[in-house]
C-alpha cells in the first residue's frame, strides 16, 4: 500500500540538531523501495512522503523510528492512503475520473498520467507504457503541474486529493 505522509514539525533547536538522522533514516529507506518520493516544506518546517508499505501497521513502524518522531518533534501528522488515487489495476482511473475530467481541468489522459506518477513509475517508465518520448512526458506532467498549481511529485496526491471530494476522499489512517 502506498501512504502519502504530511507533517509538521516543532519549531525547536533539536530539529536541526536530528535534521541529518532524519536525512539518513529516510535515505536508507528510499534505497529499501519504502520512500517512494518527498519533500519539505516551510524551510524544512514540515514535510510530505510518499511511502510504500505493506499494510497501516508497517506504516506505523516506519514512521516511529525515525528520529524526529523519536525526539518528539512532530507535532502534527496526516496520513492517506493512496489506493483510491492509483487504482487497483494500472491504466485504470479512479471511479468517476473521465467524467470528472472535463469539470476539473485533466483531460482523461493527464489523470492517466498522474495515476501512474502515484504508482511510482519514472517518466521513461510512463512514455514506454504510452509508447511516447520521455520528453512528451514531461510536456505532459507539466501541464498537470500548472493545472494543479503544483511544483513536485510529493504534491500531486493532495492536489489529485483536493479535487474529487465528492468521489471519496483518502482514507485516512487511525
Amino acid at each position: 500500500m502506498k501512504f502519502l505522509i504530511d507533517r509538521e514539525f516543532r519549531n525547536d533547536d533539536r530539529l536541526i540538531r536530528a535534521r541529518s538522522a532524519h536525512r539518513a533514516y529516510w535515505r536508507r529507506m528510499s534505497r529499501l523501495g519504502v520512500l517512494v518520493d518527498g519533500g519539505e516544506w516551510d524551510g524544512g518546517r514540515g514535510e510530505m512522503l510518499v511511502v510504500k508499505v505493506e499494510d497501516r501497521a508497517a506504516l506505523q513502524r516506519v514512521l516511529g523510528r525515525d528520529p524526529y518522531v523519536q525526539e518528539r518533534l512532530v507535532v502534527e501528522v496526516r496520513i492517506r492512503a493512496l489506493g483510491d488515487l492509483v487504482g487497483a489495476e494500472e491504466g485504470a482511473l479512479a471511479p468517476g475520473r473521465e467524467a470528472a475530467a472535463s469539470t476539473d481541468g485533466l483531460s482523461a489522459h493527464e489523470w492517466r498520467v498522474a495515476r501512474l506518477m502515484l504508482a511510482g513509475l519514472t517518466n521513461r517508465q510512463i512514455a514506454d507504457r504510452f509508447t511516447v518520448s520521455p520528453r512528451a512526458v514531461e510536456q505532459h506532467i507539466t501541464r498537470i503541474y500548472q493545472k494543479l498549481s503544483i511544483s513536485r511529485r510529493a504534491q500531486l496526491a493532495m492536489a489529485l486529493n483536493a479535487l474529487q471530494p465528492q468521489a471519496g476522499s483518502l482514507a485516512a489512517v487511525g
